[in-house]
C-alpha cells in the first residue's frame, strides 16, 4: 500500500481512479486525503465528486458544502454545480436551485441547462423559457441540440 504524503500525489491518483471510473478507490483515497489535509478544498472537492459517481448523495452534499464555503472564483461554480446536482438527485430540487441561483453566471452554458432543468422540476415553465432563452443567446446551436433531447 502507498501512503501519501503531499497533496499532489493524493490529487493526480484520485484523478486517475475517476478516469478509470473506479469510483470506490477513489471514495477511499479522498476520506484519506480529506483526514490528512482537511484545510484544503480540493481534498473536499474531490470526497464530493467520488461520493456522487458512487450515489452517496448525503456525504456527497456535506463534502460539497465544505468545498464550496472554502472554493473562489471558478472553483466555486464547479463546485456549486456538482453540489446542486447532489441536492436535486437527492430529491431536494429548492435547494438546488437555489443555490444555483445565487451563483454570478451570465455567460454559463452549462449553468443555465441545469437551470432549466431544475425549473422545470419546480413547475415553473416561465422559469424554465427564460433560462432556454439565455442559453440562446450565449450559443444558439449548443441551445438547439439541447433542445433536441426534450422533444
Amino acid at each position: 500500500m502507498v501512503i501519501f504524503t503531499k497533496r499532489e500525489s493524493y490529487e493526480k491518483q484520485i484523478a486517475i481512479y475517476l478516469g478509470n471510473r473506479d469510483y470506490q478507490k477513489a471514495y477511499e483515497l479522498s476520506k484519506e486525503f480529506v483526514e490528512r489535509f482537511s484545510t484544503e478544498m480540493i481534498a473536499h472537492f474531490l470526497l464530493m465528486k467520488s461520493a456522487f459517481w458512487l450515489k452517496n448523495f448525503d456525504e456527497a452534499i456535506k463534502e460539497g458544502r465544505e468545498a464550496f464555503n472554502l472554493s473562489h472564483g471558478e472553483d466555486m461554480l464547479t463546485c456549486a454545480i456538482i453540489l446542486s446536482s447532489a441536492y436535486y438527485l437527492n430529491g431536494n430540487q429548492e435547494e438546488c436551485y437555489k443555490l444555483l441561483g445565487k451563483m454570478k453566471t451570465e455567460g454559463n452554458p452549462d449553468v443555465e441547462k441545469l437551470m432549466f432543468i431544475y425549473s422545470l422540476a419546480a413547475n415553473n415553465e416561465q422559469e424554465a423559457m427564460t433560462h432556454i432563452d439565455k442559453l440562446y443567446k450565449i450559443n444558439r446551436r449548443l441551445a438547439e441540440e439541447f433542445i433536441m433531447k426534450f422533444l
